[in-house]
C-alpha cells in the first residue's frame, strides 16, 4: 500500500515546519492529491517530582484556549531528541533531571504530517533556573500522581503527547 509522487511543489516554508502539496499515484494506478506538512518532530517530557508531576499551562493559538501538558520542545536540525528533552525541562519547568526513560514515540497525526515525537519520563530532579525563550509564556502546575488516573478518565487533559506520558508513567507505577 504504497503511494508514489507524482509531482510535488514546496508551498511554504517557515522556521517551524515546510508544506507540500502533489499528486501521488496509488498501488492500483489511481491518482490523488496531497497536502503535507513537513514537520523536524519535537520532545516531551513527564517530570516526576517524588509523589507529583510537574506540568505547564500555556496558551496555544492553534486551539484559542490554554492547555495543560508535559513541558516539550520542537527538534531542530540533526537534534538529539534525549538532548532536547533536557533542554525544554530546564527551560521550561526550571529543573534538571537526572535521568530521563524515553517511552514512547508517535506520529502526530500521520493523515498530513510527518511529525513525530519522542516522549520521555524524567526523574531524580535538581532545581535548577526556568530559562523560557521570549515568546513563551507558562504557568507552572503541580498535580499528584494519585490523581492523575481519575483526571485522565474526566477527559481533563487535551494534549496527545501529555495523555500518552501521562498514561506511560501509570502503566510503570502499575508495575
Amino acid at each position: 500500500m504504497k503511494e508514489t509522487w507524482l509531482n510535488s511543489e514546496l508551498i511554504h516554508e517557515g522556521p517551524i515546519f515546510r508544506i507540500r502539496k502533489g499528486r501521488v499515484r496509488l498501488e492500483d494506478g489511481t491518482e490523488s492529491y496531497r497536502e503535507i506538512v513537513e514537520h523536524g518532530g519535537g520532545v516531551g517530557v513527564v517530570p516526576v517530582l517524588g509523589d507529583r508531576v510537574i506540568l505547564v499551562r500555556q496558551f496555544r493559538a492553534a486551539v484559542n484556549a490554554d492547555v495543560l501538558e508535559i513541558p516539550a520542545g520542537r527538534l531542530e536540525p540533526d537534534d538529539d531528541p534525549e538532548r532536547r528533552a533536557h533542554t525544554e525541562l530546564e527551560e521550561e519547568c526550571g529543573y534538571r533531571a537526572g535521568r530521563l526513560e524515553h517511552v514512547a514515540s508517535c506520529y502526530c497525526s500521520p493523515g498530513f504530517t510527518n511529525e513525530r515525537d519522542e516522549i520521555y519520563l524524567a526523574f531524580d530532579l535538581t532545581m535548577t533556573e526556568q530559562r523560557l525563550e521570549y515568546d513563551e509564556r507558562v504557568e507552572i502546575v503541580e498535580i499528584p500522581i494519585a490523581e492523575l488516573e481519575a483526571r485522565l478518565k474526566r477527559f481533563e487533559f487535551e494534549d496527545a503527547k501529555t495523555i500518552i506520558g501521562l498514561r506511560e508513567l501509570l502503566a510503570r507505577t502499575k508495575s
